[in-house]
């Protein structure tokens, strides 16, 4: 993790650069890649202001923090900071759960098509590229008589169904 300090309206110490590098680099924990921590340090008058800006990763995250203490200021921008983070990489582990999810079939849903008529259900299916010897596969591992998957070999979707023991058929859909 890179950390830029700058001072403003305050004399650069070393104590205080080496304090913000301490508790910005515990932040580093959180992050895969490369990230960059700009940090800029303001005194006006009585008020002490740590202001952090974090970018990488895939976040962009920023704190500002306002006390009479430049040090508990540092504390409070770094506590806000992580909180931040932390509530991000949750938002990011649901998005990939929910994203997952979008390969398993949808939830049945019953739709009629006339007061008279039949019901028909719906089903979605998230259709995998394979080839057929991947799809034989696939369907000997599940256990499933069926498998509609896109033909990686024709780009085409197909329906693999089991017929007897060792025997299987190949479904080509053909415009006619």
């Amino acid at each position: 993790m890179q950390i830029n300090v700058t001072f403003r309206h305050l004399d650069s110490s070393p104590g205080l650069k080496e304090y913000v590098n301490k508790r910005i680099s515990k932040l580093a924990k959180y992050f895969n890649g490369p990230v960059e921590a700009n940090v800029i340090l303001k005194a006006e008058k009585f008020r002490q202001q740590a202001e952090v800006s974090i970018v990488g990763d895939g976040f962009n995250i920023n704190g500002k923090e306002e006390t009479g203490d430049m040090y508990e200021a540092i504390d409070l921008v770094v506590a806000k900071l992580e909180t931040q983070i932390k509530k991000f990489r949750e938002k990011r582990k649901s998005r990939k759960k929910s994203a997952g999810k979008e390969f398993e079939p949808a939830p049945l849903t019953i739709e009629e098509i006339s007061e008279e008529g039949p019901e028909i259900e719906v089903e979605r299916v998230f259709v995998k590229p394979m080839s057929v010897e991947e799809a034989v596969e696939q369907i000997k591992t599940t256990g499933q008589n069926f498998l509609i998957f896109n033909n990686s070999e024709t780009d085409s979707v197909n329906v693999l169904y089991k017929k007897g023991e060792e025997r299987y058929v190949l479904v080509i859909p053909e415009l006619s």
